[in-house]
């Protein structure tokens, strides 16, 4: 499948090590039927919290389970998902591959997702989204689109008001409705809104060296505001230059030395070199420092780029194996004798070992999110290298600094004479110390300088990519809404065959030029109203759901998963007669879609045209025999629990 996609094909519930409920599903329509009372929609709850819903208002028996576990079929290959009934934030155990896989490997293999994206872990929603192919989108205000914000909008439940077309929770944003409505009609939300990030950053990068840089011309003086490098090195010359003519004078007077002093002087010259030989082998050390983390770094470099090519050989690997798979060798490639066992389908040609392309996939995958996860900690330890490499050139810089100043006061002291001399040597020797310190503001002032010009080279570059990202901000948006005009149109057109297909009880529906879905305002208008009958607001929600679906299914740019989820068919006083035809229509458009979907509805009102095997999902459930059948009876009298069922 090149589309998004994920489909539900097992749902077990467990409490104390048994199933509760346990059923398989299949692609198209899956229908869940009972008696009001029954427990329908505490499958529905289930189904939506496995999948990575945030949901905790549990009916009681439901809450009295320990487990949900499920096997979805994902574009990229088959995971099998358990989380524990409990909180809405309760993280998620992944196992890549079947569900029978996972039951023979026991505990080993699971790995275990937060729902919500940390600083530095995965989530599994970011799971989820790329093993079904969809991008991992962010809205506008930078909160990352879930999985519980997608399915928000793929599950339909009897709790939401009919008007409003996301499933209802009280912390609720337009832009998350509309990044979730954009990424669902195939909008390249992820590229639109990383831009939007990049030019965020950007100007925030700029705004910082441009306070920077005039923070610097702020300690300048009006002289040293327009000194460049070029006039200070002219500057640092002269006093070199002054430096070694003083230093001349000095060693003219070598023969006027006063003995009485040179015991004095020994121990000082022994003491001064001392310090100097320790300068120097600090910066002995951090040279080696240096050396070690530019090694380090150099590794890094190359193992990312092992890994890098490594996760293209792994994607080329997987395409080759899907493609030599299919050839079928009659002959040994080896000795080329004839190969004459049969050894049946799912099997290897040449040695008749027992194969699963499926696991294969899965597996796959797995690798693929390892390499991931290794990429992203590898390229953080290469930014903490070039981290550590600038702390330490920055620390050399300050002790070479030092160990010049040590070095040049000691060849003045104790190179050049022996001892302190007359108002002769004393006047040279003070300015040599004057020289010194000089030429040190004068380093201070380079490396200044420098960093004024560093500065606005970077901000000149910075503005040159915020601006061919804002270039690039430019045509995305542009081709953003011609997709979201061609996806919405479909939609719309889908929705309008949809209700023209109701009953006759709302004129309205039969006479529909256009129905508009609104994700930013949660509503969807008919020809522009939205306040019909309760049940006609049922139909008109169900239908832009449905719609949205068959959309996805007609156009594989959307990035939908072709996954819907219906508990409220029958909802806010619906009539048979009226359900049963809509039930007819989910039938009738499922069977016309050209990609695999998947419909998921309860009822307690099945059409008894649709009572087969291809649709109906375990057997009729009644007040004695009821979804969640424990251990010792057929199934559990919801009368004993001291809170009565909201429908289900």
């Amino acid at each position: 499948m090149k589309h998004a996609h994920f489909h539900l094909r097992r749902l077990r519930v467990v409490k104390s090590g048994r199933s509760a409920y346990d059923q398989t599903f299949h692609l198209g329509v899956n229908i869940i039927r009972g008696e009001n009372g029954s427990g329908k929609s505490t499958i529905s709850d289930f189904i939506f919290y496995v999948l990575g819903g945030e949901f905790d208002n549990w009916k009681t028996v439901a809450n009295s389970c320990d487990e949900v576990q499920a096997e979805i079929e994902t574009k990229n290959g088959v995971v099998t998902l358990r989380r524990e009934i409990d909180r809405a934030l309760t993280p998620i155990h992944v196992y890549f591959g079947s569900f029978e896989d996972a039951e023979k490997h026991g505990l080993d293999g699971w790995e275990r997702f937060s729902i919500r994206r940390g600083e530095n872990r995965e989530s599994f929603s970011q799971i989820l989204f790329r093993s079904a192919g969809i991008p991992e989108a962010q809205s506008q205000n930078a909160s990352n689109i879930t999985m519980h914000q997608i399915l928000r909008l793929l599950y339909s439940d009897q709790r939401t008001p009919s008007a409003l077309l996301f499933r209802y929770e009280s912390f609720d944003t337009r832009e998350i409705r509309d990044a979730v409505g954009d990424l669902v009609c195939g909008l390249s939300v992820y590229e639109l809104y990383e831009a939007e990030l990049q030019a965020r950053e950007l100007a925030k990068q700029f705004d910082e060296k441009n306070k920077r840089f005039s923070a610097l011309l702020a300690t300048l003086t009006p002289t040293d505001a327009i000194t460049r490098t070029e006039v200070i090195d002219m500057r640092q010359k002269e006093l070199s230059d002054e430096y070694a003519r003083l230093s001349v004078e000095i060693d003219d007077v070598d023969a006027i030395v006063d003995q009485a002093e040179v015991a004095i002087y020994v121990k000082a010259r022994s003491d001064h070199a001392l310090a100097v030989r320790k300068l120097k082998a600090k910066i002995e050390e951090l040279e080696e420092r240096r050396d070690v983390a530019d090694l380090e770094t150099v590794d890094l470099q190359k193992f990312i780029a092992y890994l890098e090519e490594l996760a293209v050989k792994v994607h080329q690997a997987q395409e080759a194996s899907e493609i030599v798979g299919s050839i079928d060798f009659s002959h040994c490639p080896a000795c080329l004798a004839p190969l004459t066992a049969d050894h049946g389908a799912y099997h290897c040609v040449l040695c008749g070992t027992e194969t699963d392309a499926e696991r294969e996939r899965s597996k796959y995958l797995q690798i693929k999110m390892d390499l991931d996860i290794q990429l992203r900690e590898s390229r953080q330890l290469l930014d903490d290298k070039g981290h550590t490499i600038a702390a330490v050139a920055r620390d050399m810089r300050g002790a070479r600094r030092s160990y010049e100043e040590q070095l040049s006061e000691y060849a003045v002291r104790y190179d050049r004479s022996t001892s302190p001399r007359e108002s002769y040597l004393a006047q040279r020797y003070q300015r040599l110390g004057q020289i010194d310190r000089e030429k040190m503001e004068l380093d201070r002032m380079r490396e200044r300088a420098l960093e004024i010009e560093r500065l606005s080279e970077e901000k000149a570059a910075l503005q040159e990519q915020l601006n061919r990202v804002k270039d690039r901000l430019k045509a995305l948006e542009t081709a953003s809404q011609r997709r979201r005009m061609k996806a919405l149109t479909r939609v719309s057109e889908n929705a309008k065959e949809i209700l023209k297909k109701d009953l006759d009880r709302q004129a309205e529906f039969k006479t529909a030029q256009n129905v508009s879905i609104q994700f930013g305002d949660n509503s969807i208008l008919v020809d522009g109203e939205l306040n019909f009958a309760e049940s006609s607001n049922v139909v008109v929600k169900n239908s832009a759901i449905l719609s949205l679906l068959l959309s996805a299914c007609q156009d594989g740019e959307f990035y939908h998963p072709r996954f819907v989820l219906f508990d409220n068919i029958e909802d806010k006083g619906m009539e048979q007669d009226r359900s049963h035809n809509f039930q007819a229509i989910i039938a009738e458009m499922s069977a016309s879609a050209a990609i695999p979907h998947q419909i998921i509805f309860t009822t307690s009102m099945l059409n008894p045209k649709l009572d087969k095997d291809e649709y109906v999902i375990g057997p009729h459930y009644t007040h004695q025999r009821r979804t969640l059948a424990f251990a010792g009876s057929i199934g559990v009298d919801l009368k004993k629990d001291d809170e009565p069922p909201l429908d289900e």
